[in-house]
Parts: C-alpha cells; structure tokens; sequence
C-alpha cells in the first residue's frame, strides 16, 4: 500500500518540508513521531480512494496516514500512544445533520418521557418527577403522541396526573405541549381564547380547551414556564454536548438556534468546552410561528453571522419551517387529509412570499435549512429554490430539506437537479404508534407505503444526509442507521434470527438501504452539507483527526444488531473527549 503523508503546522518549516519531499521519492520509515496510532481493526474512511485500511496515524490534532499496519508502526516512538482496535471498527466521527442542542440538554437534566414505551410508564415517569419538583410548573419533555387519539392528552387524563400543580407536557414531535387544568388556569386560557395566527387549541364538545395547543398556540403556555439563567444555558448545553460525544457524535447542525444559543455556544469555545464542531441555523425572524427572537436581533444576528462564528461554531444558515406535522394534520399535502375532505393544511408562507423570502437569502449567500414534511410543504421548498435559482444563477449554498415523510415521486429528481441535500430522520421510517395510529387514519395506506423515501432519492441522485432532530427522538446514529437499512423496531428485532425477523413489520422495504449509504449519510455527505468536507467527514491524510472507535465492526454482524454497538472513543482533533 502506498504511504500516504500529510504535513501538519507543527511540522511545516522549509527544512522539513524538503525532507518530506526526498521521503516521497523513496519510501522510507517516518521521521516524526506521531502522537497516536489506532491500529489494527477495520478502518472504515468514508473516503472513495481509500476506502478502507488497517491503521490511521494522528499527529496534533491532524491524520497524517492512512493505510497498512505494517506501514503506520513506521511513525511510532516511545512517547506515541498505540490503541489496539483488533475486532473493533474505527471511522469518522458522526456528523448528526440535525438536531437541538439546548432542547436535548433540557431533555437530559429535567423531566423525560422519550424513553416511556407505554402510557403507563408514562405516569409513573410523571409521578416520580412531582414527587422531587421544586418549581412551580411541572415541565416534561418528550410525550409520545401515539399513546392518544387525534386531539392529544386531554384534561380528563391530565388532571389524573396532577390536579393542583400546573403541568405541561411537551410533545416529542416539537409541535404541541398539553397542560392540565392548573395550568390552563394560571396561563389564563379559557374557552374565550380565540386559536392565535398559525395555532390550534384542540377543544371539546362545548368549545373549551381540552388540553392540548399546537404550532403558534403552544406560547399561550409557553410563556408562562420561566426562562433558564445564562449559567443553566451553559450548563444545559454541556451536557447536551457531552451526550453527543457519548454516541460519537463530532459534528452538528443545530436546526433552530436563538441568540441566547449563539451566546452559549461562544462562551463554551472561549472556555475550550465546545468538544464539537457546531453549525447553527438561525430561526428565521419574521412571522407568527417559530420565530426566537425580536426580527432586530435576528437581522443584526444574520447580517454579523461571521464576526459571530469561533473555531468551532459557525452562524451560517437560517432555518425556515414550510409546515408542521401530520399528527396535527398541520403538515401540508398535494392531496387532501382523508380526515378533513378538501383540506391540504397551510404554509407557513404563503408561495409568493415564500419565494421571496428563500431568493433573498440566496442574494445574501445564506444557506438556507427547512423543515417541511408533507409532500406539498416538500413542493413548496422546491419550488422556491428553484424560483431562487432562476433569480440569482446556481450557488454553491447547499440548501437542505429535513425530514421529508412524504414526498411525491414527480418531485424525487428535482433533489439532485437543484442541488438540495435531503435531510432524512431515518429513525422514523418503521411501522410504529405514530404512523399507525396518527397518520394511517388521516392520509390512508397508499401514503404510508410511500413515507420516507431514502431508497429512491438515493437512486435518483440527491445526496443524502442524517439526523436525529434530537430531543424528538434518540440520538444515537447507530439506531437511525439499522432502521434505514432494515426499516423495523431497531429494539424489538435485537435478538430475533433471521426467520423471525422476515416476519417483523417492515414500512416499504422496497426503500431499504445499505450500510455504506448510511454510514455515507452520517459522515462525508453530512460534512459535506456543514460546509465542512474539506476539514472532515472522512479519514483522510490532511483532514482533522475526528475519529470514532465502535465496539464491533459493522460489516461483520447481522444488521438488527448495529444499534447494540457501543461507541468506545471519540476524538475531535485528535484530543479524545468520550472514553467509555
């Protein structure tokens, strides 16, 4: 195998730099000494030249060699660290394309329910929380939607909870809280509490509230809970940042970030804290829905968006929401809910301001990141990238789409033709208590068998990339990854053969993927989608030493136990920042 060298800046003097040149010509035994070596297991690259190898070699915070183990012991020294990964898998560190930061630290260090498979799980969770409560509201994050009917909790069940403390619970989905009637009571909501622009109160029979408020309604509640101090900002986002780590997790695209998290993330990397490398998309300023901060300080955030930026932060992107969810039947559709005859749900903007909006940004060189999830809110998007194309010729933005739970097959190709990268949370792509009991009723089977269309977007061309959307759903790649590839319960075909597993519920296994796609997804093409593909995403001589050791090679064990692997270490320039 040939030797692959890279000169680092601790080692770029004009001496050396002559000497490296003679090396070149005729290979010879290193003449530095590198600071590690993992050496020994599969070396997964991510990288098309290389795909593969037995040994990376680091110097400072940079991989100087990639290749064969006989030629990385060439760089060791008595001072270099050696790891032995026999039967294990190194690769590049994940890069989890979208996900929230501040929300997941709140999720960690408060009241969680994203781990309750039942309901009932759900009221013990909740039950044990108030028992150690010391504020006045009772706040819990992550509810599972698919343990209700169409209307969310309501009051009935709410108040069994709790009657006396106010309570609210926010939905793992990101669009709707419930609160009991305490709540309601303190939050001064009533059956007079008109539906805010852009909002839904779910009501009863007699018009009074029942307990749940999604999308621009949810702040009737919201801003009654009290807002975090500067330090538990600090704090909530370190733990976030080192439950990342945990899951190898080395780079992130926050999807919806405010000034306060602009902040945050500047002290951490002035503090030397940031172990991850963070791009932030700013949420957009302008609207009734989703916005995060008054519209000065998003334009002044936007228009200072470089001086704004470290090492590791990037404020380069602005986040625009196209609609909401199908649960809420607030997600926009090409044909009409089966629910509601002739309704197709709202844009968040309307098509013309839409376009507006996106060719304005692109004027501005802005990256533009999206959510929208039904296949009207997907043509929408599109069209307004396209509609920006045509304004301001083709740019080298990378524009992004997440989530995407239908799409409609005319539109598949315009991906790769626009250049839009598509953002999967792959996670959801199995027959669960959502898509069952929420979606199934309001958009029908033929919908369903199309949701989540990786498969055909990869072969149409788009590039795709991965995400968690982190507190939605578990952080863990490895569990999006397994259910990409076999689109079932990653938990509950764990120890399943594979007769057994060929009867386990599957949503559209003509959609499966491979493993190298995933690992693609998660790694190179997401980087590639930060802006950041010639610093990472791939094992490559020159590239920063973002690197992650897993307890098992991925390639050698059955698929339905990918999400058993265990993250071992995680390096981000070559400093290691998660030993398990």
């Amino acid at each position: 195998m040939t030797q692959m060298i890279f000169l680092t800046p601790r080692m770029a003097t004009l001496a050396s730099r002559l000497f490296l040149l003679a090396l070149l010509a005729t290979p010879a035994a290193s003449t530095w000494a590198a600071d590690l070596i993992l050496i020994g297991g599969h070396v997964y690259t991510a990288d098309d030249k290389t795909p593969t190898a037995e040994a990376i070699v680091i110097d400072d915070d940079t991989i100087v060699f990639v290749g064969s183990k006989e030629e990385a012991e060439t760089y060791r020294r008595p001072a270099t660290r050696v790891i032995n990964t026999e039967g294990k898998m190194v690769m590049p560190g994940f890069h989890d394309a979208h996900l929230h930061t501040f929300m997941g630290g709140r999720s960690l260090l408060g009241c969680d329910l994203a781990a309750a498979p039942d309901l009932q799980t759900v009221e013990a969770i909740l039950a044990s929380c108030l028992e150690v409560l010391e504020q006045q509201w009772l706040v819990a994050e992550g509810l599972n939607l698919g343990f209700f009917g169409q209307s969310g909790p309501e009051l009935s069940w709410l108040n069994s909870i709790t009657s006396s403390v106010p309570m609210l619970l926010r939905a793992s989905d990101g669009h709707s809280v419930s609160a009991n009637s305490s709540g309601l009571e303190l939050a001064k909501v009533s059956v007079e509490t008109e539906d805010p622009p852009a909002g839904i109160i779910e009501r009863d029979a007699l018009g009074a509230p029942s307990g749940t408020f999604r999308e621009s309604a949810m702040n009737l509640l919201e801003r009654h809970i009290p807002t975090m101090t500067e330090q538990d900002r600090l704090k909530t986002t370190r733990a976030a940042i080192e439950a990342m780590n945990q899951f190898g997790i080395t780079s992130a695209f926050d999807a919806w970030v405010s000034a306060a998290d602009v902040a945050a993330y500047r002290t951490l990397d002035a503090q030397k804290h940031l172990n991850l490398r963070v791009r932030g998309a700013l949420a957009y300023g302008h609207g009734d829905l989703f916005t995060t901060d008054a519209s000065a300080v998003y334009e002044s955030h936007l228009k200072d968006r470089k001086a704004l930026s470290t090492d590791r932060f990037k404020l380069a992107a602005v986040k625009l929401f196209i609609d909401g969810v199908l649960e809420g039947e607030t997600a926009v559709l090409i044909e009409p809910y089966l629910s509601k005859p002739g309704y197709r749900g709202e844009l968040t903007y309307p098509q013309h301001e839409l376009n507006q909006i996106v060719s304005e940004l692109v004027a501005n060189d802005v990256q533009v990141y999206t959510h929208a999830l039904g296949d009207g809110g997907v043509r929408a998007i599109l069209d307004a990238f396209e509609q920006a194309q045509q304004n301001h010729g083709p740019k080298d933005l990378r524009h992004q789409i997440s989530h995407m739970q239908l799409i409609h097959p005319d539109d598949h190709g315009r991906f790769a033709q626009l250049g839009v990268v598509a953002n999967f949370q792959a996670l959801w792509a199995l027959p669960d208590e959502w898509i069952l009991n929420l979606n199934l009723p309001v958009v029908g089977l033929d919908r369903v068998h199309r949701m989540y269309p990786i498969a055909s977007l990869v072969e149409s061309g788009a590039t795709i990339v991965g995400g968690s959307d982190w507190n939605v759903s578990s952080l863990n790649p490895l569990n999006a990854i397994e259910v990409a590839i076999l689109r079932q319960d990653w938990m509950a075909n764990d120890a399943l053969s594979t007769e057994e597993l060929s009867q386990l519920d599957v949503l559209n296994r003509s959609e499966r993927v491979d493993l190298d796609t995933m690992l693609k997804a998660y790694t190179i093409n997401a980087a590639w989608s930060m802006h950041q593909d010639a610093l990472t995403g791939s094992l490559t001589p020159g590239k920063r030493a973002d690197v992650v050791v897993l307890s098992e090679d991925l390639f050698s064990i059955p698929a339905q136990r990918i999400s058993t692997v265990q993250v071992e270490q995680t390096f981000i320039d070559g400093k290691l920042v998660y030993q398990n």
